[in-house]
């Protein structure tokens, strides 16, 4: 069911009680959070309690409020499970050439805005990257091959029909 799979998402993130995971220190593995509202804002205080992490929105000037409201601070997220993770990204910002540095790209943002997304990362994704699109429309491999060319070969694209948790 999908409760059952929000719920496994979740727990693969964090175990149940306070103590980390042996897996839970920073991976040398890069992850970019595409967007600025609720949903980028939760997988980014996520992955970066794991991974490098940078959070990119390209829309006018979010990045750079939402850089200046976390200021020095913290992320502070409640799981389900009671657990709290306490992370921070690496970076916020508006500039794709971040993409670069990427292995997984999630774009947390409505499909209408994957194209964009898809247009200013296309001269910086490096084979094998993953990207994820939460949530994905029909027909969202198709306007990545459009928008990625050739390189569209050389990456993974995964969509969510709708958020995991």
């Amino acid at each position: 069911s999908c409760k059952l799979g929000q719920t496994a998402f979740l727990r693969a993130v964090a175990s149940p009680d306070s103590s980390p995971m042996p897996d839970e220190e920073k991976n040398e593995f890069t992850v970019i959070v595409c967007g600025g509202g609720n949903a980028a804002q939760v997988a980014t205080a996520m992955y970066a309690a794991r991974y490098s992490t940078i959070a990119v929105s390209l829309y006018a000037d979010e990045a750079a409020k939402w850089k200046e409201a976390l200021g020095d601070a913290d992320y502070e997220l409640t799981l389900d499970t009671g657990k709290v993770l306490k992370s921070r990204p690496d970076d916020i910002t508006n500039d794709p050439s971040v993409a670069a540095k990427a292995d997984m790209i999630i774009l947390a943002v409505p499909s209408f805005a994957h194209g964009q997304y898809f247009e200013a990362f296309e001269p910086y994704i490096k084979k094998g990257t993953v990207i994820v699109c939460m949530p994905a429309r029909s027909g969202g491999d198709l306007l990545l091959a459009a928008k990625l060319g050739a390189k569209a070969d050389d990456v993974t694209f995964v969509g969510f029909e709708t958020l995991p948790w």
